[in-house]
């Protein structure tokens, strides 16, 4: 310790003895820059410092925006996932009902039971949890109106299916003008998984 404040003092005995030997407009010269050094070193610290809490402020202001981001997207997550479940609730109800089932009370309800001609599977594709059979559902000889209650049957109960097409060709039939109907449909089902 006392070697460390030799080297103290000595140094500043040497500055002194500058000090001593300067005239007095080289002091006030020499203060005046040492201060003017201090206050750049001073001035340059403090924009270094700004700049380095102007970019801390930035970058927590994109964090906030980021959190708010997430916060949304768990929003929209809770209320997709809510919705999920009714859809899957739904599903459920029409799991054991097939479409052919479902065809038959609908054209019973319309009144056109026998003016269904078929329902006839034409494909099946996997949508990941999903199944999608397709199918074409004929109808002949019935009148406008009972096309359209037969229509609102199929649309408005709720089964999960989807008309994807539908052609109508007019037919005459003793001079009154009739439709045969024919429907492409999409009927949805959950995908079934074995268990064990």
């Amino acid at each position: 310790m006392s070697a460390i404040r030799r080297r103290i003092e000595g140094v500043t005995a040497r500055f002194d003895a500058v000090l001593d030997g300067m005239s007095a407009r080289d002091r006030k010269l020499l203060i005046g820059l040492a201060g003017f050094a201090l206050l750049a070193l001073m001035g340059g610290g403090f924009s270094l410092i700004s700049g380095s809490l102007d970019a801390m402020e930035l970058e927590l202001d994109q964090r906030r925006q980021d959190l708010a981001y997430v916060e949304a997207l768990k929003g929209d997550y809770a209320d997709s996932s809510a919705q999920l479940a009714d859809i899957e609730t739904e599903l459920q109800k029409h799991q054991d009902t097939s479409l052919s089932a479902f065809m038959e009370q609908a054209a019973s309800k319309a009144g056109i039971r026998e003016r269904l001609d078929s329902v006839r599977e034409n494909s099946v594709v996997e949508l990941g949890a999903l199944v999608q059979k397709n199918h074409t559902v004929s109808l002949s000889k019935i009148s406008l109106e009972q096309a359209l209650d037969f229509l609102y049957e199929i649309e408005g109960t709720g089964y999960p299916l989807r008309v994807s097409n539908a052609n109508f060709k007019v037919v005459k039939v003793k001079g009154e003008k009739l439709l045969n109907l024919r429907l492409e449909v999409a009927a949805y089902s959950l995908l079934q998984t074995e268990e064990g």
